[in-house]
């Protein structure tokens, strides 16, 4: 606009002082808080509402999130977390009341139409757990899972389930966001490589805790389901199981080959078969039993039921076996030796 008054075409007239303005350009790195999380309604990308620290004012950005890929098939996709806004100023402006992530926000191209998370910083309402003096680590959480790295290089995975206070971060902001608070009946279980090389996983379990302990520098195996305890052990090429009682069910088979086999039943022993075989090589005992039984009732059924013992003087030493004594015997005999026959297997 001139001295008089007029407006002029900008497609003809050029104002060096507008021009400035549009190209200016702002590479300052700030600080900010998510304040919510969403999908672009045209592509999908996950994007941000930032509110940017700006000389003390806030400066509500749309950003994108800096990704450790950027391909097609590699890539790496995650939320972070907003909080409650409200179409007013916040009533408070320390980010310590506030759940959102804090994070660090450049521009692209120098403008403040898009920006770009680079990364996290701490949150002021968290509390750092590793110490420098104790070396190099890595600490993380997320939704209530934990990963830590420890200065011998131990990692453990640990699965505390989703904090009991986690809708406190869905409160208007007001105080300093309190710790997380777990519920370890459900919480506890770890995964864990240790600095021999051996890996654990374990249920924490309050009551007769589960675990897989794998102890390379032992050469052990172990494996306990409360009271329960299975250990292989590869140098002694061992396996001792430890339990009230065991089921096996094998529909078709099952077999066992060892030098030496022992059973102790201090109650009873059970064998429940169609057909049992006992023995060695061709030699089978209830074959043999099932023989022998046979040639005592064959020898029964051919002897004098009425002939009489006698003594060395020639006197009868007791009253003869009768018939029907020696028939009952056999009879019995008889149905022992059908019995065994029934159940003979073969080896």
């Amino acid at each position: 606009m001139d001295h008089q008054g007029i407006v002029r075409d900008s497609s003809i007239w050029s104002f060096p002082e507008a021009m400035e303005v549009h190209h200016r350009t702002d590479g300052l790195i700030r600080v900010g808080i998510v304040k919510q999380a969403f999908n672009d309604a045209i592509t999908g990308e996950l994007r941000y509402l930032v509110g940017v620290n700006n000389s003390g004012h806030e400066i509500n950005t749309n950003c994108r999130m800096l990704r450790r890929f950027g391909g097609v098939y590699n890539y790496e996709d995650y939320i972070s977390h907003g909080y409650n806004i409200q179409d007013n100023p916040d009533a408070i402006a320390g980010y310590n009341a506030k759940a959102g992530d804090v994070v660090l926000v450049g521009q692209f191209n120098g403008q403040g139409r898009e920006g770009v998370i680079l990364g996290g910083l701490t949150h002021p309402a968290r509390t750092t757990a590793i110490q420098a003096s104790d070396g190099p680590q890595y600490d993380a959480e997320f939704n209530g899972v934990h990963t830590n790295i420890n200065a011998d290089g131990e990692w453990t995975l640990t699965f505390k389930g989703q904090p009991t206070n986690l809708d406190q971060l869905d409160d208007t902001p007001s105080a300093q966001i309190p710790p997380p608070t777990y519920d370890t009946s459900v919480g506890g279980s770890y995964m864990k490589f240790d600095m021999a090389g051996g890996w654990t996983v374990n249920d924490a379990a309050q009551s007769d805790p589960q675990s897989i302990v794998i102890d390379k520098s032992a050469g052990t195996v172990t494996t306990k389901a409360g009271q329960i305890s299975l250990i292989m052990n590869k140098g002694d090429q061992s396996v001792s199981l430890t339990c009230q009682s065991t089921t096996v069910n094998s529909a078709n088979t099952y077999s066992l080959t060892t030098k030496d086999y022992s059973v102790s039943a201090s109650s009873t022993a059970k064998v429940d078969s169609p057909k049992i075989a006992i023995g060695n090589g061709g030699t089978e005992l209830l074959d043999q039993i099932s023989q022998a039984l046979m040639q005592i009732i064959e020898f029964l059924n051919t002897t004098d039921s009425t002939h009489m013992h006698l003594g060395n003087l020639g006197y009868p030493t007791g009253v003869p076996i009768t018939a029907a004594q020696f028939v009952q015997l056999a009879t019995s005999l008889q149905t022992i030796q059908s019995a065994i026959e029934g159940i003979k297997g073969s080896l």
